[in-house]
């Protein structure tokens, strides 16, 4: 099982794997932090699956940052 990260306005298709949850999480909250730095903000998208071509276009979890700077997992 694999992890699919897909951030703000990327196609799917875009999607970079991941081994584990915890990895995708960090790489988003590392683009969130430089981000916010500059007063944007970003939302992304993980999907599970295999392979890429398992992904479909509804995510499994939305990750966005928290009203406290954290980021925020929610199961969709």
């Amino acid at each position: 099982m694999a992890y699919f990260l897909r951030m703000g306005a990327d196609y799917l298709e875009d999607a970079v794997k991941y081994t584990s949850k915890a990895g995708a999480i960090d790489t988003f909250r590392e683009t969130s932090d430089e981000l916010d730095r500059y007063g944007q903000s970003i939302t992304a998208s993980l999907h599970i699956a295999d392979t890429m071509e398992e992904v479909v276009e509804y995510p499994d979890f939305v990750l966005e940052r928290g009203p406290r700077g954290g980021v925020k997992v929610e199961r969709a």
